[in-house]
């Protein structure tokens, strides 16, 4: 009975063991398609599109340089079609933003600045040319003008 117990204790730590690193390695995995997916904006989404793409359709070279090509454009079209829509966007996630806010403590409000913040500059600066709205246009470069040649 002492050795049946014995053994019984060794096989529930093992199983025990087994689960708690399903468990990590299903969480780090969960962490690493999300940080592929929502932290690098609309490229990153786009090479996961196309690397599911040449999987899953098993794409040669020129059809996934085809797929790449078209989802570029597909993108330019919806940051173009976006844009009229974009000042309710901002409202809407602005409202947002204010709402979480209004539900934490102070010492959790300027963490979430902070957050909100960068998440932002990242997805603004992953749309190209949409800028937020309280954002300075930038500079034009102007080309140094050439002296006129003597006659």
């Amino acid at each position: 009975m002492k050795r049946l117990k014995g053994i019984l204790v060794v096989v529930l730590i093992f199983l025990s063991g087994v689960f708690v690193g399903a468990m990590l390695g299903g969480t780090a995995t969960l962490v690493d398609i999300f940080n592929k997916t929502f932290l690098g904006g609309p490229p990153n989404i786009r090479k996961l599109i196309i690397q599911r793409a040449k999987h899953d359709l098993k794409l040669d070279e020129d059809q996934n340089h085809q797929f790449w090509t078209i989802l570029n454009d597909a993108g330019a079209e919806l940051r173009d079609a976006m844009k009229p829509a974009r000042p309710q966007i901002d409202a809407a996630l602005d409202k947002a933003g204010r709402r979480m806010r209004e539900i934490l403590q102070p010492w959790q409000q300027a963490n979430f600045d902070r957050f909100a913040n960068e998440s932002r500059k990242r997805w603004l600066q992953a749309m190209g040319d949409i800028t937020a709205p309280d954002a300075k246009p930038a500079p034009k470069k102007v080309a140094p003008e050439t002296p006129a040649a003597p006659q």
